[in-house]
């Protein structure tokens, strides 16, 4: 028969009870952040690319989870940039609408403005 049965969290009241403190910091004393200027400090490379909207670009996207697709590069001019995707219109007149988190790097053909 085993004798060690002894389990730490059997007593969830006792557990719970413990004086736990939660320290959250103060997003406005971190360095090079404060609150009136966040948003620009967290969308930084969203602002290069709209700052630079009608430049041709080289866009290098990988996909992991696709064979077919997994590793491609679209070139195109930048049409429209968002939180979360980059719009680009090719030669040919197609749009490609590539999402940011499977975008690798970003070539730019001319001089970028930053």
């Amino acid at each position: 028969m085993n004798t060690y049965n002894y389990n730490p969290y059997s007593d969830y009241t006792t557990y719970n009870n413990l004086n736990r403190q939660t320290i959250v910091p103060n997003q406005s004393n971190l360095p090079g952040i404060t609150t009136n200027n966040q948003d620009e400090y967290a969308s930084y490379a969203e602002q290069i690319l709209k700052m630079n909207i009608g430049k041709k670009v080289k866009v290098y996207v990988s996909l992991g989870d696709s064979i077919e697709w997994r590793d491609r590069i679209f070139e195109g001019t930048i049409e429209s940039v968002g939180r979360d995707f980059l719009l680009i219109k090719s030669k040919d007149n197609l749009s490609f609408m590539l999402w940011s988190i499977y975008i690798d790097f970003i070539e730019f053909n001319e001089p970028i403005i930053f």
